[in-house]
């Protein structure tokens, strides 16, 4: 087997690469020793590749390097839960961020097909990402990705870290058209997390906040999103009826997941102010359970609530093995 092309090698006198953390088509991402520090801690090198390797691309990507490079400074600075950027360079056309080693697990190992969390649970989840994502919306950044893998619970306190903030994919889907200009692929994101005006590239705060709610149904139905039915006539999500959920709490989550972003909360804060009171309030007893009602045909089959488990508790905090290559910590 072939190793990685960069294993074994030192960047800048500085960073030493030991292992590759994970691969795709915007390039590779390594764990590496930071030598210059007391103890050789670890951090993260991405290395970033155009998929074009016409000269006209560079320039473009390396503004769009740039770019990206400043607000992860500016938001690791203003807030612990967002990963800190240690260096960017250039080296023979080829870019490299050099950033915080998050050790932990993302929020896939939390929020699990198949398993209902209560609504306590969930209500803590949600502040807790939402709290993190209303640090981003204040420096008026809109993280293009929120999706439970680019969520992670760090081992050392257990607080939730946003990683993945997207420039990476702008480079990777730069292209280039018979006239020799350049542009961007408009649809960044993850279907199911991804409304429609993002799939549309016209991302808002609220398409953040949809994605926020997205996993809060997850988590309280056990279905992914892509098992969702939607109301034909309004584009609504059914979701409710799978769901031991409070009113308060449903309320808030159908306003996160409005089809039209003008209907949702519009930023972060906002939805944080709206889940506040019902985080005050005792957890909600339901006598019964709920009825599921039948999926048509040409839907895919959904889990029958009966074979879902409820799990309370939060699996051990463990480092899982890395599957999107644009990840902040393996």
């Amino acid at each position: 087997m072939n190793q990685p092309p960069l294993v074994g090698h030192t960047l800048r006198s500085h960073y030493h690469i030991t292992r590759l953390l994970g691969s795709g088509g915007f390039g590779d991402t390594y764990l590496a020793q930071d030598l210059d520090l007391p103890g050789k801690p670890y951090c993260v090198v991405k290395h970033l590749k155009p998929k074009s390797n016409d000269p006209a691309v560079l320039p473009i990507a390396k503004g769009l390097f740039d770019r990206e490079a400043q607000i992860l400074y500016q938001l690791g600075n203003k807030s612990e839960q967002i990963p800190k950027l240690f260096a960017h360079f250039e080296e023979n056309g080829e870019f490299y961020l050099v950033q915080e080693f998050v050790d932990g697990h993302d929020l896939t190992k939390e929020i699990i097909p198949g398993q209902i969390k209560p609504e306590n649970v969930v209500c803590k989840l949600l502040k807790d990402i939402l709290e993190v994502l209303a640090v981003v919306h204040q420096r008026n950044v809109i993280h293009r990705d929120i999706k439970p893998q680019n969520l992670m619970r760090r081992k050392s306190d257990g607080k939730i870290v946003l990683i993945d903030f997207g420039a990476v994919k702008e480079i990777g889907t730069l292209l280039i058209n018979s006239q020799g200009q350049t542009s961007v692929s408009v649809a960044i994101g993850s279907p199911g997390y991804m409304p429609n005006e993002q799939a549309n590239g016209r991302p808002r705060f609220a398409s953040n906040v949809y994605a926020v709610g997205m996993m809060g149904i997850q988590a309280l139905t056990g279905f992914l999103p892509h098992q969702l039915q939607e109301d034909p006539d309004t584009g609504e999500l059914i979701w409710r009826d799978y769901a031991q959920v409070s009113d308060e709490l449903g309320e808030v989550l159908d306003k996160m997941v409005r089809d039209h972003f003008s209907q949702r909360y519009q930023t972060a804060s906002a939805a944080l102010q709206a889940f506040m009171p019902i985080i005050e309030l005792p957890t909600p007893v339901v006598a019964t359970p709920p009825t599921i009602p039948p999926v048509p045909p040409n839907q895919s089959p959904t889990i029958p609530l009966s074979q879902l488990k409820v799990s309370s508790a939060s699996p051990a905090v463990t480092i899982p093995s890395v599957e999107p290559v644009w990840r902040w910590g393996p």
